[in-house]
C-alpha cells in the first residue's frame, strides 16, 4: 500500500502549495465525482473555482501570449459567446437561457484560467496522476458493486450485472467510457506511469481496459483500440510502454472475444452496428442505439442545410428537430425528443458552420 499512497500524498501536496486546500479538494473531488457521483460535479466544480479565485486573487491579471491560441480557452469563450449571440435570433427562450446556463463552465473556467499568471498554470501531470487512481478505484468499486446484486439479487447472470449500463449504474457508461479512455491516454503519453512500480503501472491499466470493455460503448471500444495503436507507435521505442500496448492489445482483444461469447447482449450490440452502417433505408422508428443515431444526424443534417450560417438559434434546437423528426415520420425520437448525438453536428444545426468552426 506505501507504493501507491507516497506518490498520491506527494502529488496531493504539490497541488496543495500551487493552488491552495480548497481547490485541491475541489479538483479531487471532480476527479472521483465524474466517474461516481454525477450529480454532484456542478456543485464541485462551482467549489473548486471558488477555491481557484480566493487562491490566486491577488495575483491575477490580464497574462496572454500569442500561445493563448492553442490551448482551448479563447475558443471555449467564443463558442459560448456565439451561442449568447444565437437567442437573438431564438423563439423559445426559456430553453435558449437554461442552455446558457449548463454551458456557462465553457465561460467562468476560460476566464478564470486565463487570468492566472503563466507561472501557476502548473498541477496538470499531479492531478492527471490522482485522476487515473480515481478512475481506477471507481472500476473496481462498480466491479464490487456487480458482484454484490449478483448475489444479492438473483435471476441475473454474472455478465448481465458486469456489462453495459448494469456496470455503471451512478454515471452514463459511454461517459465512464469517455473518462478511461482520456484517463489512459494521459497515463500512457505522459511520464506520470513513472511515478509508480510496474506491479501498480499494469494493475491501473489492466482497470482502465476492463473498464471500457466492460462499459459496453461501442465508441469506448473503438476508441481504446484507436488509442493503442497510436501509443504503440508514439511509443515504440520506449520498451516497457511497447510491451505493455502491446499485452494491453491482447487482453483487449481476448476479453472482448470472451464478452461476445459469454454476453448475447454484446452480440446484439456488435450487431446492431453493422446493420446500423449498411443498411440503405432506415426504419424511421428504429429504437437501437446505434440506428437512432443515424436518425438523428439526419435530422441534424437536414436543420443545418436549412439554415447554414445562422442555425437555428440557441433556443430552437430542440423544437426544430422535433420538427423534422415529425416532418419525416420518426415517432420514437419525437415522442423520446432526442438531441442530435453528436455536438459537432447539434452544434451545426443549432448556430451554423461557425459553430462548428469554433468546436
Amino acid at each position: 500500500m506505501g507504493t501507491i499512497t507516497r506518490p498520491l500524498i506527494t502529488a496531493s501536496q504539490r497541488l496543495v502549495a500551487l493552488h491552495g486546500p480548497l481547490a485541491t479538494s475541489g479538483l479531487l473531488g471532480l476527479a472521483v465525482a465524474l466517474p461516481l457521483f454525477a450529480n454532484a460535479v456542478p456543485i464541485v466544480l462551482i467549489f473548486t473555482l471558488i477555491g481557484l479565485s480566493v487562491h490566486h486573487w491577488y495575483s491575477f491579471r490580464v497574462d496572454l501570449d500569442k500561445g493563448m491560441l492553442w490551448t482551448p480557452w479563447p475558443w471555449m469563450i467564443a463558442f459560448y459567446l456565439l451561442h449568447a449571440l444565437g437567442m437573438a435570433w431564438t423563439d423559445d427562450l426559456a430553453f435558449g437561457w437554461f442552455d446558457l446556463q449548463i454551458k456557462a463552465p465553457l465561460l467562468v473556467v476560460p476566464l478564470i484560467a486565463m487570468r492566472m499568471p503563466l507561472e501557476r498554470r502548473k498541477g496538470r501531470d499531479d492531478l492527471l496522476f490522482l485522476g487515473a487512481f480515481a478512475l481506477a478505484l471507481s472500476v473496481v468499486i462498480y466491479l464490487l458493486l456487480a458482484l454484490m446484486r449478483f448475489a444479492g439479487e438473483g435471476g441475473s447472470t454474472l455478465v448481465q450485472e458486469l456489462f453495459s449500463a448494469r456496470f455503471s449504474p451512478f454515471v452514463h457508461p459511454s461517459y465512464l467510457a469517455m473518462y478511461l479512455c482520456f484517463s489512459l491516454a494521459a497515463w500512457l503519453l505522459t511520464t506520470i506511469h513513472a511515478r509508480v512500480g510496474p506491479l501498480v503501472h499494469h494493475m491501473v491499466l489492466v482497470l482502465h481496459v476492463v473498464g471500457v470493455v466492460l462499459c459496453g460503448s461501442k465508441m469506448g471500444w473503438v476508441v481504446l483500440l484507436a488509442l493503442l495503436f497510436v501509443v504503440l507507435v508514439l511509443r515504440w521505442k520506449d520498451r516497457p510502454i511497447r510491451s505493455s500496448v502491446l499485452g494491453l492489445l491482447g487482453f483487449s482483444l481476448i476479453g472482448g472475444a470472451a464478452l461476445l461469447v459469454a454476453s448475447p447482449n454484446a452480440r446484439e450490440r456488435v450487431e446492431e452496428v453493422w446493420t446500423a452502417a449498411t443498411v440503405e433505408q432506415m426504419d424511421p422508428n428504429a429504437q437501437t442505439s446505434s440506428a437512432v443515431r443515424r436518425l438523428t444526424w439526419s435530422a441534424a443534417r437536414t436543420l443545418m442545410s436549412e439554415a447554414p450560417l445562422q442555425g437555428t438559434g440557441t433556443g430552437d434546437i430542440k423544437n426544430e428537430l422535433l420538427r423534422v423528426y415529425l416532418d419525416e415520420g420518426r415517432t420514437w425520437a419525437y415522442e423520446h425528443r432526442l438531441n442530435a448525438h453528436s455536438q459537432y453536428l447539434q452544434s451545426a444545426a443549432c448556430l451554423g458552420y461557425p459553430a462548428l468552426v469554433l468546436l
